[in-house]
């Protein structure tokens, strides 16, 4: 074949010359090439552009003398221009149009990830159509990577691989077969990956690189990774990476591999191999693209691995990356399964701290999600996290409705347990003004023994201590015009019956009235009978039963139930199966553990009459169990 003009012999010495972007420039760098780099990088091409060539190659033969050596390249691989028009100008002005021949319009070079490290060199000759083998087979190598680059750039895919296959089967002068260099193999393999060949066809091609002396690069291996990537096989990914590791320095893994097996652990769900790749990739000096930040926060949300998630998010932090929104919100979501607090608290401020507060302004999270992330602030007493989840639902609630009981009782809870006995109160007095409506057909909403127990058990933890520092702090938003709940004096009151202390309920029941103004409701009476019963003080528990019906205050199931429990206590069997016929004709119904006390206290006394009637009601009521309890006490008595 005739010798190359001197003009495309300074190309190929820039071709050849070029370490830098053997290594990175092909890659598409998610992360690596920071923008002080390549403007530096661009200057030295301008400056290198402009100087002039000497005439003579690296092995010191003149470039027009025609010599062999000159036209020899293994690399494959151009500079990169800091303007495509420049590039095109210059080869353009360098290598002069052969007559007759048109030029094809401008491909795009758009194509992601490597085309646009691939120029569109000048056909110096060759025709545009499919050339026969014979004609093919005496290209050189540099004409055969010409071509191959033109046709793939014009998204020929499969004439690019007819080419490589036509030129291997012709043999050389010599009668041997003929050995690609590295950037026809490249090109080979970046034809095989837009065709989405299998990654074992690619494998073999990389093997029978190896075989054949050429040593892949880091564009390579790359274009292996893809091709596994797009097969989603994260065990392969990895032994791509090791062996990139094991390489030589123009092999080892940059920005682009580390994303790309990071990904794949992460869609497998191998969080534990795809942090330790991630630390690699930080002591390597790469910083991870926004989306393998993403991709391993929801692997390690939706494998409930919050632990995880936190340190990925910290880290995102600290390199100013922000997260998808969705991302976020189903974190903070998925972090109350276990009860991981401090997650669920680094989610909800990523939606108000970082940039994500401008889109998550409009955010509408529903509110069984906050009402969960509520439940786990109230279980692991995170006053923080339930002030952020509070602000969350208000915001999207939008003043359109009130919060459902359910969140009023979970934040009430949460702060409680916290300590914020303040705040406590003052939500409570907030859900009893929002729902007054809905405690007349729901009487439990605002019950001491249901679901304000919480509150009564926190009031609790210290003692008779701690209730006298609940009451005085009421007594005190009192004094300061502020609105008291009478739900949270209940609480008192209920407190007071779990530490057994009758007098300081009976008290603090007196300061109802006296000193908050308000009126005692059935809650209040329940406590204060739940605390005379506790103590055998059945004339007590009488007289504020004669008490509610004076204040037309209505009994309920629990009244009953305590009532007959006095009884119980107080060993009257006969007192107790009238308080349960009044509360049959109240409507209410007994439940089996009253039957079953009634019918312990007629055993334990000896009372057959009585207990004939317990077994006639238990009967009525589908009870059916009692005969066991019979034989149990039969027995007892026989050994006694």
């Amino acid at each position: 074949m005739a010798s190359l003009r001197p003009s495309s012999r300074c190309l190929l010495r820039h071709l050849k010359g070029d370490a830098f972007f053997r290594v990175q420039g092909l890659s598409r760098s998610l992360s690596s090439l920071s923008l002080s780099s390549l403007n530096s990088w661009g200057s030295a091409v301008k400056q290198e552009r402009s100087s002039k060539c000497d005439g003579t190659d690296f092995d010191g033969t003149f470039c027009g003398g025609g010599s062999s050596n000159c036209g020899q390249s293994v690399l494959g691989i151009r500079k990169l221009n800091t303007s495509a028009t420049e590039s095109q100008t210059q080869l353009e002005h360098d290598v002069p149009t052969p007559a007759g021949y048109t030029a094809p319009p401008s491909p795009l070079r758009s194509y992601s990830p490597v085309l646009s490290g691939f120029s569109v060199l000048p056909t110096a000759g060759i025709p545009a159509g499919l050339s026969p083998p014979s004609e093919v087979g005496r290209f050189s190598l540099e004409s055969l990577g010409r071509e191959m680059s033109n046709r793939l750039s014009l998204g020929r895919l499969e004439e690019t691989i007819q080419l490589f296959e036509d030129w291997v089967k012709v043999p050389d002068l010599d009668g041997k077969s003929k050995i690609p260099n590295l950037m026809v193999y490249n090109l080979l393999l970046h034809a095989k990956l837009r065709i989405g060949a299998d990654p074992r066809n690619l494998l073999q091609i990389v093997k029978e690189m190896e075989m054949n002396g050429v040593k892949p690069n880091l564009l390579t291996y790359n274009f292996l990774l893809r091709a596994v990537f797009r097969h989603r096989n994260s065990f392969m990914a990895e032994n791509i990476l090791e062996r990139m590791k094991k390489s030589g320095p123009e092999a080892q893994p940059d920005g682009d591999a580390y994303n790309f097996v990071i990904v794949l652990c992460a869609l497998d769900r191998r969080l534990g191999t795809a942090m330790k790749h991630l630390q690699d990739m930080y002591d390597g000096g790469y910083v991870p693209s926004k989306t393998t930040y993403n991709e391993l926060v929801l692997a390690a949300t939706r494998s409930l691995r919050t632990r995880v998630a936190v340190s990925v998010l910290k880290e995102m932090k600290k390199h100013n990356v922000v997260p998808q929104l969705q991302n976020i919100v189903e974190l903070a979501v998925a972090a109350t399964e276990v009860d991981d607090s401090e997650c669920s608290l680094l989610a909800l401020r990523f939606l108000t701290e970082t940039e994500l507060r401008k889109s998550a302004r409009n955010l509408t999270m529903d509110e069984g999600s906050v009402l969960a992330i509520l439940s786990c602030a109230a279980r692991t007493s995170d006053a923080d996290l339930s002030k952020e989840a509070w602000n969350m639902l208000l915001n999207s609630l939008r003043d359109t409705k009130p919060p459902q009981p359910a969140c009023y009782l979970a934040r009430i809870h949460a702060l409680s347990a916290a300590g914020d006995f303040d705040t406590a109160f003052s939500t409570l007095h907030e859900m009893q003004t929002a729902h007054s409506d809905s405690q007349k057909t729901d009487t439990e909403m605002l019950s001491p023994f249901s679901s304000l127990r919480p509150l009564v058990l926190a009031c609790t933890r210290g003692g008779a201590a701690a209730l006298d520092a609940a009451y005085y702090k009421l007594a005190e938003m009192h004094s300061q015009a502020k609105p008291v709940a009478l739900a949270a004096i209940n609480c008192v009151i209920q407190g007071c019956s779990n530490i057994w202390d009758y007098d300081r309920a009976y008290q603090t029941f007196e300061s109802i009235g006296t000193t908050f103004s308000l009126i005692p409701d059935v809650h209040s009476c329940n406590a204060l009978l739940d605390a005379f019963g506790k103590n055998r003080r059945t004339a007590e528990v009488l007289q504020i039963y004669k008490y509610m019906e004076e204040m037309q205050i209505k009994p309920d199931f629990r009244t009953y139930n305590l009532l007959i429990d006095a009884h119980v206590v107080n060993r009257d069997a006969q007192a107790a199966l009238d308080a349960v016929d009044s509360m049959v004709k109240a409507g209410h119904s007994p439940s089996r553990e009253t039957i079953r006390n009634i019918h312990r206290r007629c055993l334990k006394e000896g009372d057959e009459e009585r207990r004939k009637e317990v077994d006639r009601l238990a009967r009525k009521f589908g009870y059916r169990d009692f005969g066991v309890y019979i034989n149990r006490w039969q027995e007892i008595g026989r050994l006694a």
